[in-house]
C-alpha cells in the first residue's frame, strides 16, 4: 500500500497536467496544493523494523546432540520455574539443597564436586561468588527477570550455565507488568521497558521486587529482594555494536532460629564492544569486554570488588567454529587463556572441545580440557561421548588449595521420534575432595553441617526422555543413580523426577494461537543418602522423600495467569538435614506483555 499511494498520486498529477493544456481554468486548479496530499506521511514508514543485536553469548556449534539444554522465554513462563535453581532441577542428576521456601538458600549440587560442579556465565562473563560465601554460588539469588534464554552444557561432572539477557530486536516498544502473591504475604512485582530506535540505539530497563513474611519457627525466614537491570546499547549494523549493562541486586534474609541474618547488595556492570567481518554471523569476529562486580552492606564480611577484562576472537564457518580468549580477573586469578573449537566434517558426525590454562596467585596454575563427539545414525538413533580432564583449583582465594587432578568420561545413546525422545547413558568420575560448605544452607547451631565429605570413584547410570501419550498429554522425566552404596553428599543413590503435562490451544473462541492452557503434575523423589559432615566429623543422613507439586498456566495473547502449589503430597520434606520445607505452599499471579 505504501508503494501504491505515491504511484496513484503521481498518476493524478500527470492527469492534472494533461487537463491544463485544454482547460482555461487550469490556473485555478489547487490539486497540486491539496492539504491532504501535503499531509501524506507514507514516506515515513511506521512499520516495525527489526534491528541487529549482539550474538547470544553461548557456546558456538556445532555440538553433539544431547549435550545442550536450552530454555527459552516460554520455558521460564509456562513452567514451575521461580528461580534459576528451580530451572536447573530439570537437568538429570541435579539435586537442589533447599533451605526453605523462596528466599532461602537453594544450592545446586551436581557430580559430587561441590562448588566446582557449577559454572555460571552472564552474557559470556563468569559470574563469580563474592561476599560472605566466596566459594559457592546460590543460583536462586540470580534474577531471572532480565533473561530471555538459558543454555546448560552438561559435562560428566559439572554444569556450565549460560545466561542471555533480553535483546530487543524490534523498533516497536515492548513492556511487561507482572504481579504475584501467595501464602505468608508473598508479593512479587515486575516491570520491564524495552525500546530500540532505527539508528541502532536501545534502552532496556527491568525491575523485580519480591517479599514474603516467612514462616515463624522454621528455616523459611522473612525475605525481601530488589533487582534492577539497565542496559544501553548502540548496534547500528551486524558488524559493529557497543553496550553497557548494570545489574543491582539487594536482598535481606531475616535472622531466624536456624538461619543467620544476611543483608548484602551486589552490583555487576558489563561493557562490551564487538566488530564482525560479515552480517550473517559467520566469518571473523572480535569482542572486548570489561566487567566489574562488588558486594557491600554485609555486616559479616568487609566490602569486596573485582574486575574482569577479556578479549575474544572467533571465526565461524557453516560447519565449524574456532575461538580464542584471554581473560584477566583479580589478584587471585591474574590470567586465563581459553580455546574452543567445533567441527562437523560430514553430516552426522560432530566433534567439539575446549581447553583452558589459568594462572593463579602464589605461583599456582590450573589446566582443563574437554572433548565431545556425536554421531547420528539411521532410524532416529544417535551416539555421543564426553571426556573431561582437569588439574585445577576449586577455590582460588584459598591459598592452601593446590588443585586436584581428575579424569571423567560419559557416553549415551539417544532415540528421537515424533512421539518419543529417550536417552540412556552412563559415566565414570574420579575421586574428589570438595572444599567448604555453602553458607546459605548452614544452620547456626553446632550440629549444622560444616563440610562436604570426599567422594570415591563413581560410576553412574542415567536415563531421561519424553513420551507423548495423547494429543496434548506428555510424560517426561529423568532417573539418576550413582551406583555407589549410600551415594555421595547430596547425590542420593536413587534420584528421579517425573512430570505429566497437559498443554492445548483448544479454545477457538479467540483468534487461533493466542489461547493456551497448561497443567503439570511433577514429582521429585530420592532415596536415603548423605549430607556432609557435621562439626564433630559425623556423616549426616539425608532422609528419603517424594515431593510433588502442581502448576497451572493460562495464556491469552500476552497475558499469562499462573498458579503453583509446592509439596502437595504433604511430605515432611527435608532437602537439608536441620532445615525444613512447608507443606502445600502456594503462590499465584499474572503477567502481561505489551507491545507498542
Amino acid at each position: 500500500m505504501t508503494r501504491g499511494l505515491p504511484s496513484a498520486a503521481a498518476l493524478l498529477l500527470v492527469a492534472a497536467g494533461a487537463a491544463a493544456q485544454v482547460d482555461s481554468m487550469a490556473r485555478r486548479d489547487t490539486l497540486g496544493r491539496d492539504s491532504t496530499a501535503r499531509r501524506d506521511t507514507t514516506a515515513r514508514d511506521t512499520v516495525p523494523r527489526y534491528l541487529p543485536v549482539f550474538l547470544e553469548a553461548i557456546p558456538a556449534g556445532p555440538l553433539p546432540r544431547g549435550t545442550r539444554y536450552t530454555f527459552t522465554t516460554d520455558s521460564l513462563v509456562l513452567s514451575n520455574v521461580q528461580t534459576l535453581s528451580d530451572l536447573l532441577a530439570h537437568i538429570p542428576g541435579v539435586y537442589v539443597a533447599r533451605g526453605g521456601i523462596y528466599g532461602a538458600g537453594e544450592i545446586v549440587m551436581y557430580g559430587g564436586r561441590g562448588a566446582a560442579g557449577l559454572e555460571i556465565y552472564w552474557d559470556g562473563v563468569p559470574y563469580l561468588p563474592l561476599g560472605r560465601d566466596s566459594v559457592f554460588l546460590d543460583p536462586a539469588r540470580i534474577s531471572l527477570a532480565p533473561l530471555e534464554r538459558i543454555d546448560v552444557i552438561v559435562l560428566p561432572a559439572s554444569l556450565r550455565v549460560y545466561l542471555v539477557t533480553l535483546r530487543q530486536r524490534s523498533t516497536e516498544t515492548a513492556s511487561q507488568v507482572g504481579i504475584a502473591t501467595g501464602e505468608v504475604k508473598t508479593a512479587n512485582y515486575r516491570g520491564a521497558f524495552l525500546r530500540r530506535w532505527r539508528s541502532g540505539l536501545g534502552l532496556s530497563l527491568v525491575a523485580d521486587y519480591n517479599d514474603n513474611q516467612g514462616i515463624e519457627g522454621t528455616s523459611s525466614a522473612a525475605f525481601n529482594s530488589k533487582d534492577v537491570w539497565l542496559k544501553a546499547e548502540y548496534v547500528p549494523s551486524a558488524r559493529f555494536g557497543v553496550s553497557y549493562q548494570t545489574l543491582s541486586s539487594q536482598w535481606h534474609r531475616s535472622g531466624a532460629d536456624r538461619i543467620a541474618d544476611w543483608h548484602p547488595q551486589r552490583r555487576d556492570g558489563i561493557f562490551r564492544v564487538f566488530a564482525a567481518a560479515r552480517d550473517d554471523g559467520l566469518g571473523l569476529r572480535a569482542q572486548a569486554s570489561v566487567a566489574t562486580s562488588s558486594v557491600s552492606h554485609d555486616d559479616a564480611v568487609p566490602d569486596r570488588s573485582l574486575s574482569q577484562r577479556a578479549l575474544e576472537v572467533t571465526n565461524d564457518w557453516s560447519r565449524a567454529h574456532l575461538g580464542f580468549a584471554v581473560r584477566k580477573v583479580d589478584d587471585a586469578r591474574p590470567w586465563q587463556f581459553e580455546g574452543s573449537g567445533a567441527w562437523s566434517p560430514f553430516p552426522g558426525l560432530t566433534l567439539a572441545g575446549d581447553a583452558r590454562h589459568a594462572e593463579y596467585s602464589r605461583g599456582r596454575s590450573g589446566r582443563r580440557a574437554q572433548l565431545a563427539a556425536g554421531l547420528i545414525l539411521p532410524a532416529g538413533l544417535s551416539l555421543r561421548g564426553d571426556l573431561a580432564w582437569a588439574h585445577d583449583l576449586q577455590a582460588p582465594l584459598d591459598s592452601s588449595d593446590l588443585g586436584q587432578r581428575t579424569v571423567d568420561g560419559s557416553g549415551a545413546v539417544r532415540w528421537d521420534r515424533s512421539w518419543i525422545s529417550l536417552e540412556v547413558g552412563g559415566a565414570t568420575r574420579d575421586p574428589f575432595r570438595p572444599s567448604g560448605f555453602p553458607v546459605a544452607i548452614t544452620a547456626i547451631d553446632s550440629s549444622g553441617p560444616t563440610r562436604l565429605s570426599p567422594t570415591q570413584r563413581t560410576r553412574y547410570f542415567t536415563a531421561h526422555g519424553a513420551l507423548r501419550l495423547l494429543p496434548g498429554f506428555q510424560l517426561s522425566g529423568w532417573y539418576f543413580d550413582p551406583l555407589v552404596r549410600g551415594g555421595n553428599d547430596f547425590e542420593p543413590p536413587s534420584h528421579a523426577r517425573f512430570s505429566l503435562t497437559f498443554y492445548s490451544k483448544f479454545w477457538r473462541v479467540y483468534r487461533s494461537g493466542i489461547f493456551g492452557l497448561r497443567g503439570e503434575l511433577a514429582m521429585d523423589s530420592w532415596s536415603r543418602g548423605t549430607a556432609g559432615l557435621d562439626s564433630s566429623g559425623v556423616l549426616r543422613t539425608l532422609p528419603e522423600a517424594s515431593v510433588a507439586e502442581v502448576n497451572v498456566e493460562v495464556r491469552i495473547a500476552g497475558v499469562t495467569i499462573f498458579w503453583v502449589q509446592r509439596n502437595v503430597t504433604l511430605q515432611r520434606a527435608s532437602y537439608v538435614p536441620g532445615l525444613d520445607y512447608p507443606r502445600r505452599f502456594q503462590f499465584y499471579g499474572v503477567r502481561w506483555l505489551f507491545t507498542n
